[in-house]
């Protein structure tokens, strides 16, 4: 094997027709070209998680599909990134080796067609609503049907059948009818619904509507339902109205919201600062926001452990190192943030035994 060799031109070599989605802070599709100088390490991921790049890798051999019924393919791996972002490519060509050895070991008739090697350490298994975000994509983008749950869940958001009745809907439903916002009446119909869901079905629409951005008419109806959990006290759909408005387009706008949330006393609550983080991170670019937002981390009730693995995980994304860097050496800030920023440092700098 060439040691160069990447996954993309792999697939391409086996005549492979491939698209590639990040699986991590949000659901999207990445095009051929990214995903290849990200391969190459000439940039860095564009929106790590947890120090990794969560990918899923959707291919099918057009040759194998005489019926135009193509048989897809799916890879979720978690590959790891240094600290600049980059592909750490050795354990990707670990893992090209294997599939490589996997295949030749098929050829020469030393394992079945049906068997293949599970002991991969770079795979993964998805979140149950990652994973429904990912179908409801895949069959949109492909032009096939969405599941047997999308009938179900639209009459659901139209109101006919009670917004009580939120049990015998499923994820799967909820995010087909989000990744087919434009027919029919569903967005509409989700604008009504808003105010009137309960908090569960509230919070499992907010995780499908974080990875795209959303029409304006449907935003204002998440922050009115946002506004409406601060003035309740409600830490659950508070920090779900942020993840579905982390995508806003009208990031002033999403600023104003999520300040808000940050002037609250929910904004220490460590699930919104977790929304925060993981789901609205480029608005934590803008210096004020940021501040308020480290203030608030360092005063959460979780304590330093949730200070630590928040700001670890933010010190990953390409943009905010330096500003957060530079946040971490200003002189005005509270003693508390002071005492936080100082023990995490010293965790980082723990030698490993």
């Amino acid at each position: 094997m060439n040691d160069t060799l990447t996954i993309c031109e792999f697939l391409a070599q086996t005549g492979a027709q491939a698209r590639y989605f990040d699986m991590g802070r949000r659901v999207t599709e990445i095009s051929s070209d990214q995903m290849l100088a990200f391969e190459h390490a000439e940039r860095p991921y564009h929106q790590p998680f947890l120090q990794a790049a969560w990918l899923g890798i959707l291919f099918h051999y057009p040759e194998h599909d005489p019926n135009g019924a193509p048989e897809q393919h799916i890879w979720f791996l978690k590959l790891p990134l240094d600290e600049r972002g980059r592909l750490q490519q050795a354990a990707r060509d670990s893992f090209l080796h294997q599939i490589i050895e996997t295949a030749s070991l098929k050829k020469q008739g030393k394992l079945d067609d049906n068997e293949h090697i599970d002991d991969n350490p770079l795979g993964f298994a998805p979140r149950e609503d990652r994973m429904a975000v990912f179908h409801a994509k895949v069959a949109q983008a492909t032009d096939q049907p969405p599941s047997a749950f999308y009938a179900h869940a639209r009459d659901y958001f139209s109101g006919s059948v009670g917004f009580e009745q939120w049990r015998f809907v499923g994820l799967q439903g909820i995010a087909d009818v989000v990744a087919r916002i434009a027919e029919n009446d569903n967005l509409l119909n989700l604008i009504a619904a808003i105010p009137q869901l309960p908090v569960t079905p509230f919070a499992a629409l907010c995780s499908c509507l974080e990875n795209d951005p959303l029409p304006p008419v449907l935003c204002a109806a998440l922050a009115a339902r946002t506004h409406v959990a601060l003035a309740e006290n409600d830490a659950v759909a508070a920090a779900a109205g942020v993840r579905g408005l982390a995508h806003y387009d009208n990031h002033d706008h999403a600023r104003d919201i999520i300040m808000t949330v940050l002037a609250h006393p929910l904004g220490r609550d460590v699930e919104v600062l977790a929304a925060i983080t993981g789901r609205a991170w480029e608005l934590l670019e803008g210096d004020a926001l940021r501040r308020v937002f480290l203030e608030n981390l360092a005063a959460c009730p979780a304590g330093q452990q949730a200070f630590d693995g928040i700001m670890t995980d933010l010190m990953f994304m390409p943009r905010l190192r330096e500003p957060l860097l530079a946040d971490m050496r200003r002189p005005e800030r509270s003693e508390t943030l002071g005492h936080a920023i100082g023990a995490f440092f010293q965790s980082v700098q723990q030698p490993v035994h």
